[in-house]
């Protein structure tokens, strides 16, 4: 059994997979709008006098959607639409422009009747025209010629060419690539990875790995742990050797061919942004390794968060003490946190607690200062990193983020969403942690008295100091 299996998809207060995978109701709201639109464009593309279909595809469609994980970004829902005729009983068959154009034109239509639609992109991209939505969502519409005699199809390019491209047969190969039995655990590490590449390429986007790229390449690899797969594997560990699998891939060989038409290399990152995906795959593969060594699940948690940042939840305690393993003695003790709550930046001081904030309106600005910075090590590198929850956090798409810097005892944050959230302080020195107050910051309805700190014991694991085998 994984060490941090709990973590992941396990009986946690918070799970990687539930940070990252979108709620019953968002797939829902999602699924009625791409129903909607679809609808309207088979109807009134129509007109035309070409039999229209549509079709569901990319993320959506393989189950692997993520949330968006920074404020700003959005899902991203693929909807096919296919012109179909047969070019030998056609005397005049329409360019891919035109069927771009009558594309564009029904979708700026439905827009002036549809409210959370907010825009349609104009002028349109080469392979798709978007719309935007207000959810946080936009829908991509890529066009085909649909031949209804060999079932083939091929893109309508902006620039006038067709482009040849059959979705339907990769999703086809996806579904069949692995027994029924598996296909869950499949979708679960492909929305870890998709999760990671979110937070890891942040500052690197051009070497960010595509949705299809990461589906493809640990599908494949999962198909060759078929002994972990026959005998049953914990989430974190098919993981870790997932991960291996494709750094000792990509650490050979950039090139990954389509699995149904090997012409087409799927790896699209350019040439001068491949070292940059190389080195943060490295981090990851580290991480997974030093996770794979850990001795209990706050040390494997810790070695996750190296790669997942504010997406990988921690263990449900307050602090951890990192012990030396040759005396069992504390590296150092866990520090306080002392939070100040002001009306507003540089405001007025409305409260002081320690530790945890029992409850705070939204609006407030909060200061995290260490409290007992005598027991800091020289030259302590500290990070602060927020990890947010809630369903106000899940619809703007603002999951976390967080700072570090030696010797940094101050953090500061505002108090933007409602429901529990954590302000996690780490202390390391040389790379090793050397221990972990958790804050929990409750943020409530407002409230005309601040709830006053209520007095509890404080829970704190115990973790050995780091090794690798």
């Amino acid at each position: 059994m994984g060490k941090a299996a709990r973590l992941f998809n396990g009986t946690a207060e918070q799970t990687l997979y539930g940070r990252v995978t979108p709620t019953p109701e968002q797939r829902q709201f999602l699924q009625e709008q791409w129903n909607a639109l679809a609808d309207r464009l088979k109807d009134r593309l129509s007109n035309w006098g070409y039999p229209i279909s549509t079709w569901i595809q990319g993320s959506y469609k393989y189950g692997t959607l993520i949330k968006p994980v920074h404020k700003g970004e959005e899902y991203d829902v693929d909807v096919g639409i296919y012109f179909s005729w047969d070019p030998n009983e056609t005397d005049l068959s329409p360019t891919p422009q035109q069927l771009r154009s009558w594309v564009q034109h029904e979708l700026l239509e439905y827009q002036k009747d549809v409210g959370v639609l907010v825009e349609v992109a104009d002028p349109p991209k080469e392979r798709c025209s978007r719309v935007i939505y207000k959810q946080q969502f936009h829908i991509d519409t890529p066009t085909y010629h649909l031949n209804p005699v060999n079932d083939a199809r091929r893109l309508a390019c902006l620039s006038g060419s067709w482009e040849s491209s059959d979705p339907k047969l990769l999703y086809k190969w996806f579904r069949d690539v692995v027994g029924p039995d598996n296909h869950e655990l499949l979708r679960r590490l492909i929305r870890y990875l998709k999760g990671w590449a979110a937070v890891a390429f942040e500052d690197a986007p051009k070497a960010r790995p595509s949705s299809i790229l990461l589906t493809v390449t640990v599908a494949e690899a999962f198909t060759n742990m078929w002994r972990a797969r026959l005998l049953g594997v914990a989430d974190d560990d098919a993981l870790i050797a997932v991960i291996g699998i494709l750094y000792e891939r990509f650490a050979n060989d950039s090139k990954v061919p389509n699995p149904v038409d090997g012409k087409e290399n799927l790896n699209r990152i350019p040439a001068d942004s491949w070292s940059a995906f190389l080195t943060r795959l490295a981090v990851l593969n580290d991480a997974a390794q030093a996770a794979d060594a850990a001795e209990d699940e706050a040390s494997a948690a810790f070695a996750w968060e190296g790669a997942f940042s504010f997406l990988m939840p921690l263990p449900e305690t307050d602090g951890v003490e990192v012990v030396e393993p040759a005396t069992n003695l504390a590296l150092m003790q866990v520090p306080d946190i002392e939070v100040r709550v002001y009306d507003k930046r540089a405001g007025k001081l409305l409260a002081t607690h320690t530790n945890e904030v029992p409850s705070v309106a939204k609006d407030r600005w909060l200061v995290f200062d260490l409290a007992n910075k005598h027991v800091l090590p020289d030259y302590a590198d500290i990070s602060w990193t927020v990890r947010n929850n809630g369903e106000e956090a899940v619809h703007i798409g603002d999951l976390g983020h967080f700072r570090r810097g030696i010797n940094m005892r101050t953090a500061e944050e505002s108090t933007a969403y409602l429901g529990k959230h954590y302000m996690d302080c780490v202390i390391r020195l040389n790379g090793t942690i050397f221990a972990v107050r958790r804050v929990q910051v409750n943020i409530m309805p407002d409230q005309k008295i601040l709830l006053a700190q209520a007095q509890r014991s404080w829970t704190t694991l115990r973790t050995r100091k780091g090794r690798r085998r």
